[in-house]
C-alpha cells in the first residue's frame, strides 16, 4: 500500500454506477492507496449512502458537509481528514487506470515535486470509447510556461503534496478553476510541478461539461482567475487582459465549435491508447 489518500467529492446528483466504478478503478491499482476519503458535498442519495455501508473497511474515510459548499470547500475538507500526506484527486465520474499511482509514485516519491499530473484520455458516456487525448505539458518548464495561459495540469489526474497544498492557502474557491489557482500559487512560491507523459485518468467530457464552461458566472471565474495571476505574480496586467479576452472569445462560441476548438487545442491521438480491459475493471 502506498501513503496515498485518495480524495472523491460527491454532492447529490452523482450516480450510483458512475461513483461505484471510481471506486472499483482506485482499489484496482497495481500500487493501491491505502485510503479513500469520500466528501459528501451536502446531502446525497440515499442508494450512495447504502452502497458506502455496505463497502465499509479500514480503507474507507467518510466526511460529510451538512451543505454543498463547491468543489474547493469539498476538497479542502478531504485534504483536512486524510491521514496521509500526498492526496490524489479524482472526480466521481472518472475512472483511474490501474497503473496510475505507480507511475506517478515513482516521480512523488523523490520529494522534488509538490504535485504530480498525467494525461487524460476522454470520454462521453461509455469509457471503452475513447474520443480524444488530452494532453498538457509533462516537464517542469513546460509547466511552468503554460501556467500563464491555462491549466497546466489536467486537473483528475493530480497527486498533491498536502504539506505544499496547506503552505500555499490551500484550495481557494474560484468557479471551475479550483485547481488552475492553487497549481499557479505552488508555482509562483517556487514549487515544482511535473507529470507523467501517459494517460493515467479516464474522463468524463460530454456536453454538459461545455455547457458548464460558459455563461456570465463562468465569465466572473475567468476575470477572477487572470486577476489572481496577476496578484502572483505569473502575468502582467494586459497579459491577464488578453488572456480573458481570448478565452471569453472562445466560451462565447457555439457549443459544437467550442468542441471542434477544444479537441484542436488538446486532443494528441499519438498518446491515447485503447483501454478497454482496463476500464471495465
Amino acid at each position: 500500500m502506498l501513503p496515498v489518500s485518495f480524495v472523491l467529492p460527491i454532492y447529490h446528483k452523482v450516480e450510483l454506477a458512475e461513483f461505484e466504478r471510481a471506486i472499483r478503478s482506485i482499489r484496482a491499482q497495481t500500487s493501491p492507496a491505502d485510503e479513500i476519503v469520500v466528501v459528501f458535498d451536502g446531502p446525497v442519495t440515499p442508494d450512495i449512502v447504502a452502497y458506502l455501508e455496505s463497502v465499509d473497511g479500514p480503507w474507507l474515510t467518510v466526511v460529510k458537509l451538512e451543505e454543498n459548499g463547491g468543489t474547493a470547500v469539498a476538497m479542502q475538507a478531504g485534504i483536512d481528514a486524510a491521514r496521509n500526506r500526498w492526496i490524489a484527486r479524482q472526480d466521481a465520474d472518472d475512472v483511474s487506470l490501474p497503473n496510475r499511482l505507480e507511475l506517478q509514485w515513482e516521480l512523488a516519491s523523490t520529494g522534488e515535486y509538490a504535485a504530480v499530473g498525467g494525461q487524460m484520455l476522454e470520454f462521453d458516456d461509455d469509457p471503452n470509447d475513447i474520443i480524444r487525448t488530452r494532453t498538457l505539458p509533462h516537464t517542469v518548464e513546460g509547466i511552468a510556461r503554460y501556467v500563464k495561459i491555462n491549466s497546466p495540469i489536467n486537473n483528475p489526474t493530480v497527486l498533491l503534496d498536502r504539506d505544499a497544498v496547506n503552505a500555499v492557502g490551500g484550495v481557494h474557491q474560484v468557479h471551475l478553476m479550483e485547481d488552475y489557482d492553487l497549481f499557479a500559487r505552488l508555482i509562483s512560491r517556487g514549487y515544482k510541478l511535473i507529470a507523467v507523459n501517459e494517460p493515467v485518468v479516464l474522463f468524463q467530457a460530454n456536453d454538459g461539461m461545455f455547457k458548464r464552461r460558459t455563461g456570465r458566472e463562468m465569465a466572473r471565474a475567468e476575470w477572477h482567475m487572470q486577476s489572481n495571476l496577476v496578484d502572483y505574480g505569473i502575468v502582467s496586467r494586459p497579459r491577464a487582459i488578453g488572456n480573458f479576452a481570448l478565452r471569453q472569445a472562445f466560451r462565447l462560441l457555439p457549443v459544437p465549435l467550442i468542441k471542434r476548438t477544444y479537441a484542436m487545442l488538446f486532443d494528441r491521438k499519438s498518446a491515447s491508447a485503447a483501454p478497454t480491459s482496463k476500464a471495465s475493471k
